[in-house]
């Protein structure tokens, strides 16, 4: 019987049952396709353990050895004590070459790969039976290339033709210690020395295999490390236990939080519905002999058809989010990645364990839900149930609220406080009461705007946003009895119900706040951010646009090619020296530019004009305390080679580091060269096109060119980009709203039925009923956009505060026509999903609905 009344009511009501599973089915779908990204990378870790390592298990280097700067290792030494782990079947096999880095040019197109040479014993260990020039299958496979196909190498000693005899395949498509980088050119070690990419007898490698299971590689990996003095990684344990594995399908979680938030409260609010709507049928049940548990249990029942029906859809959904939110990821390394580098795409992979798991996830909490709504609303008599009395929730609860208080007093008293005042309507219903606690909420919390960390910041918030919900509902009845004498029926009939049906519309209207919030708040701050990045983007790094970063290898060699050539020189309107080193004044160190007064002429820090000469220094507060003579030591940044000097510098201004774009620590005057300094030019690049062609230069010179312009781009690119997927998840949390706002309607209708009949019985025309219902909905959404606009003031206030502590010259832009596309689009769609629950309020006959049955 249970089942039977269950199952009818779920089948009678089918389309409050495509509601609902509309609207609950976003929390499955959030998860499972979140949880997909997870499957994916995991599947795509897996299959580059195999194709880019093969038998390589463990890579060893000395601890000093550098992308510029290869050290070579002791092979006898290593021999032996691997000969050891291999007597005693820890280790399987090892071998050793020569690895460096290089550059390629393929269809004018340069990428940075590594070069190593190879040996029969190297042979011996891949069992591949290659011989010659092999060059790793991604690089080939991505850049259409194939077996005999030609690609320039570029050197020290200049640019080398060379044939790829084979196309690589597992350890000969290595492609670094993460399988990221763009892969590899190996050649026989007579090749590498003849290229003068590797001029050392012994090599700076040794690739490891093992005969333990892949868990335990990094203890073997951290053992050989500790005995030996030397870098080992454990490389397909690092790739298989990367936290990448699981943090993207987290954090696409994570920014689903406030949608899956939503799509729970609607569930709770859809129970409380549904019960409220079965309560006149239960209280029959009751009245002719069925027990407490039995009316649980047809609730509980009936609840349950809806949240596995949801999870059945929202699961099929999610196999569908997830590969596109994987195409939102695939987009990422596009938008990152420099020139040299190859992107890679992930195929989307789903398993039915996440399917299962993410389906389960996603009604643990409803079904807790549904539990205790069924047993609480068992509870009630038959009395109540007949009657037409708003069923609360159980006063018990409220005192828990109490606990509130008590538990941020320990944290800080202030917090208390507030937290004091805002519990108060809880116990008092007074709407004056409310709207006083609503507005010292607010004024409490902006006194301490700014302060305390993360924690701090959230508590303001939800400060901010329950403060604006009691100002906004306390203002209805003053609101009503203002309008009264001005509007029609319909307007305040809307505002009657919505008073008095506090509880039901409550949650509807929570989730409107909750989203629209969050939506204001990612439209004002990123808008604010790329505002100043591209502010900063004018200005680029000190006045500069385009900086070149000379190969360190180039420091045994003279010449100032870049200053010096008149074709390379024509694409800038101004191009100087530099050199990055180390420094320290006092107890303070800092990095610092070191240039002669060439530097000046295009020279821009802030709104400062700059007059020096050599030996005086521009520099930032936080190193130099006061302007006049200081001695200052520096050093270069290079390891192994870097030397110390000390000068004595004229501090002749100082400047906030946090209002540049890179904060370095100082601008010295200064013409003599620190041995292991890093050196370059920093250039003012006419155009784009220029950029461009001065970059290819560079490129075929093996140093490494920054057009300033485009990087920031790039990272303003990556946070708008991150900003709209966070956006597209928000929205999703609009559809449990829009889908709760619809139930709600619908209910409605049916409750004020004999109420609707009654009002055109004596007159009431069509379209005012069809107004009514609109209205409530309306009213109900500017609540919340009301709401949403004053919580997202002051929280915007709140966050402006401590992005300015950090970067002073930081202000906030409001995007008006963007905010008002937000609130016309909330509008619309409120208006769409209310038009069926009106219509059917205006079609209602007075004649049946106020009839009384004998």
């Amino acid at each position: 019987m249970i089942f039977k009344i269950a199952a009818r009511n779920f089948l009678r009501n089918w389309k409050i049952s495509v509601l609902v599973i509309l609207g609950t089915m976003i929390a499955t779908m959030l998860i499972v396709g979140a949880l997909s990204l997870n499957d994916s990378v995991n599947s795509w870790f897996e299959k580059k353990i195999e194709n880019n390592f093969g038998k390589i298990d463990l890579i060893l280097k000395d601890k000093s050895d550098s992308f510029f700067f290869p050290k070579p290792l002791d092979v006898k030494f290593v021999s032996e004590y691997l000969e050891k782990m291999k007597k005693e079947k820890i280790v399987k096999d090892y071998t050793y070459a020569a690895l460096v880095s290089a550059r390629v040019k393929v269809n004018k197109q340069f990428f940075d790969i590594f070069a190593i040479g190879y040996d029969d014993d190297f042979i011996r260990f891949t069992q591949k039976n290659y011989n010659g020039v092999v060059i790793s299958r991604d690089f080939v496979k991505t850049l259409s290339l194939t077996q005999n196909s030609t690609v320039t190498l570029i050197t020290m000693s200049g640019k080398h033709i060379i044939k790829i005899d084979y196309v690589g395949l597992q350890e000969f498509n290595f492609r670094g210690e993460t399988a990221m980088t763009n892969g590899s050119v190996f050649m026989p070690w007579s090749l590498i020395k003849k290229y003068r990419l590797y001029t050392f007898n012994a090599p700076n490698i040794f690739f490891i295999s093992l005969s333990l299971p892949v868990e335990k590689h990094r203890d073997i990996a951290e053992k050989i490390s500790k005995d030996l003095g030397v870098r080992v990684v454990a490389t397909k344990y690092e790739l298989r236990y990367s936290p990448l594995n699981k943090v993207i399908g987290y954090l696409f979680l994570g920014f689903s939080g406030f949608a899956l938030l939503s799509s729970f409260l609607f569930i709770s609010n859809f129970f409380g519905v549904l019960a409220e709507d079965r309560r006149r049928t239960f209280g029959i049940l009751r009245a002719i002999g069925f027990s407490k548990f039995q009316i649980a249990s047809v609730l509980f029942v009936e609840g349950t058809m809806y949240l596995i029906a949801s999870a059945g859809v929202g699961a099929f959904a999610g196999i569908y989010f997830g590969k596109y939110l994987l195409t939102l990821v695939n987009r990422i390394p596009a938008v990152l990645a420099s020139e040299t580098a190859l992107t890679e795409k992930i195929s989307h992979v789903i398993t039915l364990k996440t399917i299962f798991v993410g389906g389960i996830f996603s009604i643990i909490l409803p079904v807790l839900i549904l539990l205790m709504r069924s047993k609480s609303f068992s509870k009630l008599s038959p009395v109540v149930l007949l009657s037409d009395a708003e069923i609360l929730p159980r006063k018990f609860l409220k005192y828990l609220f109490l606990l509130l208080p008590l538990i941020t007093l320990s944290v800080d008293p202030y917090y208390a406080l507030i937290v004091s005042i805002m519990i108060i309507p809880i116990f008092l219903k007074n709407n004056l009461l409310q709207l006083l606690s609503g507005s010292l909420v607010l004024v409490l919390s902006y006194f301490i705007l700014g302060t305390g960390g993360r924690w701090g910041y959230l508590s303001r918030a939800g400060f901010f946003l329950i403060g604006s919900v009691y100002i906004v509902f306390g203002l209805v009845p003053y609101l009503k009895k203002y309008l009264k004498r001005y509007i029609k029926v319909s307007t305040i009939l809307a505002l009657s119900y919505i008073e008095k049906q506090k509880w039901r519309n409550f949650v509807v209207f929570l989730v409107y706040s909750v989203i629209t919030l969050v939506i204001l708040l990612t439209a004002v701050l990123p808008t604010s951010i790329f505002t100043y990045i591209n502010n900063k983007l004018q200005t680029g790094i000190l006045g500069y646009n385009f900086l070149i970063v000379e190969n360190p290898l180039k420091i045994f060699f003279s010449g100032d090619y870049y200053t010096k050539n008149s074709e390379f020189t024509s694409l800038f309107e101004d191009i100087v020296n530099i050199q990055l080193v180390n420094g320290k004044v006092g107890s303070k160190e800092g990095v610092f530019i070191l240039s002669n007064e060439e530097i000046l002429k295009s020279l821009k820090l802030g709104n400062k004009n700059i007059e020096a000469k050599l030996y005086d220094v521009v520099g930032s507060s936080r190193v130099f305390s006061k302007k006049g003579m200081v001695d200052v030591i520096l050093k270069g940044v290079l390891p192994g080679i870097s030397g110390k000097v000390k000068e004595t510098f004229n501090v002749i201004d100082t400047y906030d580091p946090r209002e540049l774009v890179v904060p370095f620590d100082g601008i010295i005057l200064y013409d003599k060269k620190i041995s292991g300094s890093l050196r370059g030019y920093a250039g003012i690049v006419r155009n784009f096109e220029a950029a461009k062609k001065a970059k290819n230069i560079v490129y075929e010179r093996f140093d490494g060119p920054i057009f300033v312009t485009e990087e920031l781009d790039k990272i303003f690119s990556s946070i708008r980009h991150f900003v709209n997927i966070a956006i597209q998840l928000f929205y999703f949390g609009f559809v449990s709203g829009f889908s709760g706002l619809t139930i709600v309607s619908i209910k409605n209708v049916y409750s004020r039925k004999r109420i609707v009949g009654s009002l055109k019985a004596i007159g009431v025309m069509k379209k005012e009923i069809f107004g009514f219902f609109l209205l409530e909905a309306l009213i109900i959404v500017t609540m919340a956009i009301l709401t949403a606009l004053i919580a997202a003031t002051f929280i915007t206030i709140d966050l402006t505060s401590v992005i300015t502590s950090e970067l002073p010259d930081f202000s906030i832009v409001i995007p008006w026509g963007q905010l008002s596309l937000i609130i016309i689009g909330v509008y619309a769609i409120t208006i769409i999903f209310t038009l069926y629950p009106a219509n059917l309020a205006q079609k209602i006959n007075p004649s049946d609905a106020i009839r009384v049955y004998d």
